[in-house]
């Protein structure tokens, strides 16, 4: 393990088992030095999707603040297939470079960027400036879950 391994430890933040791909496609491609890692999901702490309209009116399921929540938690279930893909080796991460989030809001959500905040926040936490990054927010008539992550990462030579 390197140092992003071991501070992770020392600030008590464990990384989700890797899950492999379900389907025809895989978790994430390598183009070069640029990792894609495809959308996770926001999951409870018993590793289900959790599904929903996200917002805080009559037809919301599931609060802004537990969205946020929900993507912290993709986000650190991307780390675990960026570990995954980097052979247990978060060091070898030079740049998160985009995220991409979508949230199932109700029509009248437009707080996106603060749910989106919950994954943003939680990868400079396990990896500082190098967590960094650029990031797209949006809202979607329909998922199949409340809150999903996706990320491009630049990986060292």
């Amino acid at each position: 393990a390197g140092a992003y391994e071991k501070l992770l430890k020392e600030k008590g933040i464990v990384l989700p088992a890797y899950q492999d791909a379900v389907w025809s496609y895989v978790k994430g491609q390598r183009d070069g030095n640029l990792l894609y890692i495809g959308d996770h999901v926001g999951q409870d702490e018993n590793a289900q999707t959790v599904r929903g309209k996200v917002g805080e009116g009559p037809d919301a399921a599931v609060t802004p603040e537990d969205a946020a929540k929900l993507a912290g938690q993709a986000a650190l279930r991307l780390l675990s297939t960026i570990s995954y893909y980097c052979d247990g080796d978060l060091d070898k991460v030079d740049q998160v470079i985009k995220v991409v989030g979508i949230v199932n809001g109700t029509p009248d959500f437009i707080g996106h960027g603060k749910v989106i905040n919950g994954a943003s926040d939680m990868l400079v936490e396990c990896l500082g400036d190098r967590g960094k990054h650029a990031r797209t927010c949006t809202g979607a008539g329909s998922l199949p879950a409340a809150v999903t992550v996706e990320c491009i990462v630049r990986l060292k030579d």
